[in-house]
């Protein structure tokens, strides 16, 4: 009897702890990064993205990894409900070759202590490279296309061909020609073009090039660009600090768009803030002069909202705010 007494107890205690870790790997939309075959060399990242789906805040108490050639960290370790925050893995290509996995531990210590482990996998060649070692756009504008080259040699083997460039977004399109077949080493270039219509944010993807050689049969080039918005307003944040009563000053706001527009209008102040010198041509440019008194005390905050004849994302919003006493 004591002995299936102890038997259920552990048993009760195997699924409770199979439910915590299923409760924090949830929140994880992966858990597992398989770089494939890489050349020696670059550094290869990858953000396990996570969401907090439960209706606690948690907390990830810390991050260590099960290998020196591997570095972890964390976004932001404070996630309330719904929102989102990112681990980040970097693996050093230059500390291993051939087959390499390692473990990445996050640790979770609130509402209560739970640890999720992910896996970082790759394989590390050197007969082949990759230049520059990623398909890097830095930052474009949403509403114009835009191309990133890169060069792809292969040592060794003679015959090889690209048969196919894959990408795991519709966002982006692959192209590719073969630029010399010398001796046993061949090289191709490639060009990654960006659609007009991706959406304002950064974004991470992999280009995957299947070859015809069954010892390295997919070529992984990660992607990076950063998109900005049709509309940019600068500073995004205008703080006038502390004001007293009666005091006044102008403040400029630059507004950019990526085509001639014309601004509508402005939304969202109240009394104390005047709109000044705002032109009805149409620019890509525009300056516009806010003029505020101070004449009613407290904590004043705004959001406003520049409106434009732009068809779509024709409007762009900043913060105004302004603590004013005696």
């Amino acid at each position: 009897m004591l002995g299936r007494w102890i038997l259920s107890i552990s048993l009760v205690l195997a699924c409770g702890s199979a439910h915590a870790s299923s409760r924090a790997e949830s929140m994880f939309e992966e858990l597992n990064k398989d770089f494939g075959s890489v050349p020696r060399g670059p550094t290869l990242i990858h953000h396990f993205r996570l969401k907090n789906n439960t209706s606690e805040t948690v907390h990830i108490s810390g991050v260590r990894v099960s290998c020196g050639c591997v570095s972890a960290s964390v976004l932001k370790n404070q996630i309330n409900p719904n929102e989102e925050t990112s681990v980040i893995a970097h693996m050093d290509s230059t500390r291993f070759s051939g087959s390499k996995s390692v473990t990445v531990y996050v640790t979770f210590d609130k509402p209560k202590f739970e640890e999720v482990r992910l896996l970082v996998q790759a394989y590390g060649r050197n007969d082949f490279a990759v230049s520059p070692e990623n398909f890097n756009f830095n930052e474009i504008r949403r509403g114009k296309s835009a191309e990133s080259k890169i060069t792809l040699r292969f040592y060794g083997f003679p015959n090889l061909e690209v048969l196919e460039a894959k990408t795991e977004s519709h966002y982006l399109k692959v192209n590719y020609a073969l630029v010399k077949r010398e001796g046993n080493d061949v090289i191709y270039e490639a060009t990654a073009v960006v659609r007009e219509d991706i959406p304002v944010g950064k974004w991470f993807s992999d280009i995957f090039f299947k070859t015809n050689v069954g010892s390295i049969p997919m070529v992984r080039v990660p992607l990076n660009v950063q998109v900005e918005s049709i509309l940019t307003v600068s500073p995004a944040n205008l703080s006038l600090g502390t004001v007293k009563m009666g005091d006044s000053s102008d403040r400029k706001i630059v507004v950019r768009g990526t085509q001639p527009f014309t601004i509508l209008g402005v939304e969202g102040l109240d009394d104390n803030w005047v709109v000044k010198e705002l032109s009805t041509e149409k620019k890509e440019v525009h300056v516009i002069t806010l003029s505020f008194k101070a004449n009613r005390e407290g904590d004043l905050k705004h959001k406003v909202l520049i409106k434009t004849d732009i068809p779509e994302s024709g409007t762009v919003e900043l913060t105004a705010n302004a603590l004013v006493n005696r």
